[in-house]
């Protein structure tokens, strides 16, 4: 695969039925990025896939996974840029970060950015001076693994920009009913896929073994007993790596669902491992 030069930028956006938001999102981009990599989840059912061939975009039909990180992953190693930005489909570059982006990856010592990424309700952002995300990243220095909720990991130096990446939902992300339908979803999908053979789980740049890390099967084994314990860890870290962005009431909220979810993961992942013993 031929690559498209220094400090290019591969953009990839993993959607489902998203035409509503991902016009908004690929023209952000288009005169910054070097090519933009839209990868379907399943057959669309609306007009996304011809939005993104409109605007010229490479896109990609691939097999309803029901999650965005396996195409993402999958997505990296069609990439031909130096640098990858991983954007969802309803979010989308400020004005000050169209700009700025050819900057920060001219620079030769860092190897990943996370963005200011303010928190939206549906209305207006409620956050100010976080949190941060990770989405602009050397391909060279990335490595991936196509689980719901992976943070890339990166090979060298990753540093913190002011500068803004747009997340405007059409809708209150943060509602108890948004996020019971996501837990449902999503729970259920993280949990097949930890009791399924890692083998099989889209990866990109993986280096380690091709087994789940020891950590995992110790919880799987364990999942009875640690879902609680799994839950209040979840909680306590999230309370403590957000403590600077939210109020101390939004905090605990948002920390408590984070607890909630894992804590139902693991109560998944218990059900497929002794329910089929």
């Amino acid at each position: 695969m031929d690559e498209l030069g220094p400090n290019t930028i591969s953009a990839v956006v993993a959607v489902r039925n998203e035409e509503a938001v991902i016009e908004r999102c690929l023209r952000s981009m288009l005169g910054v990025v070097a090519e933009i990599i839209v990868v379907h989840d399943g057959e669309p059912e609306d007009r996304t896939v011809e939005i993104a061939e409109q605007l010229g975009a490479r896109v990609f039909v691939r097999p309803q996974s029901g999650i965005p990180e396996a195409h993402t992953a999958w997505a990296y190693g069609q990439a031909r840029g130096q640098w990858l930005l991983n954007l969802d489909g309803d979010e989308f570059l400020s004005e000050e970060l169209r700009a700025g982006l050819p900057a920060l990856v001219a620079r030769s010592d860092v190897d990943a950015y996370e963005l200011l990424w303010k928190q939206w309700d549906g209305e207006r952002y409620f956050t100010e001076d976080g949190p941060f995300k990770l989405v602009l990243l050397r391909r060279s220095a990335t490595r991936m693994l196509g689980i719901p909720h992976a943070i890339e990991q990166v090979d060298g130096r990753i540093e913190r920009s002011p500068l803004q990446l747009e997340h405007r939902p059409l809708y209150n992300n943060f509602s108890l009913a948004a996020m019971s339908r996501k837990w449902r979803h999503w729970s259920g999908i993280q949990a097949n896929l930890y009791t399924s053979d890692f083998r099989a789980i889209e990866k990109f740049n993986w280096r380690g073994e091709e087994r789940w890390p020891w950590k995992r099967r110790i919880a799987n084994r364990l999942s009875p007993v640690l879902f609680l314990p799994y839950a209040l860890a979840t909680v306590a870290q999230n309370l403590w790596r957000e403590r600077d962005y939210y109020t101390w009431r939004q905090n605990l909220r948002f920390a408590t669902w984070q607890g909630l979810y894992a804590g139902l993961v693991q109560l998944q992942v218990a059900k497929r491992v002794y329910g089929r013993s």
